[in-house]
């Protein structure tokens, strides 16, 4: 297939690593899977590697972006304390901010609001608002529900059953 990501042809050298620099992805088995034994500022600074855990050198200007993500958070108190010490929603801001720290150019969110509770869901659902309305990353929100799009949604892509497979459906979000 003819396919071009992020500028660049599909097939012509790029690793998987240039490609991931320019997204962002948080999902609910991300979330599970990040076990390790870590802070919340080293959760938002293995954003810049895409690893779970820190494995190289952190430059101090990451250092002072995730302070300012922390900031930004509400959670400056909390930078030193275990991710997993924090409830499930303020894990997944943490997570989102993970992703968003390297501003990407595209920030993927699967199933982002799986396993919160109704005001964790609210509020993860109005910092994507405010954070992809300030910024110039674009937003693939992945989700069974149709309610729990956040409103900078401005198209949504349906998938429709259609004899023994599937077909898509566009639409703007109005």
């Amino acid at each position: 297939n003819d396919l071009t990501l992020f500028g660049r042809r599909r097939g012509s050298g790029e690793t998987i690593w240039d490609i991931k620099q320019h997204i962002g992805y948080v999902s609910s088995s991300l979330h599970l899977d990040y076990r390790v034994s870590s802070s919340v500022r080293n959760v938002i600074l293995s954003g810049y590697f895409d690893s779970i855990g820190i494995y190289q050198a952190v430059s101090d200007r990451q250092q002072q972006l995730a302070a300012q993500w922390l900031q930004r958070l509400g959670m400056s108190k909390a930078a030193d304390v275990p991710f997993h010490s924090l409830s499930w929603g303020q894990q997944r801001l943490v997570l989102i901010a993970r992703a968003l720290v390297k501003h990407p150019a595209l920030l993927i969110l699967d199933e982002p609001l799986q396993g919160l509770d109704p005001i964790n869901r609210q509020l993860v659902r109005r910092f994507v608002d405010v954070l992809i309305g300030e910024g110039k990353t674009q937003l693939l929100f992945v989700s069974h529900h149709a309610e729990d799009a956040p409103q900078c949604i401005t198209h949504r892509l349906t998938f429709v059953p259609d004899g023994s497979g599937y077909r898509y459906q566009q639409e703007e979000v109005v």
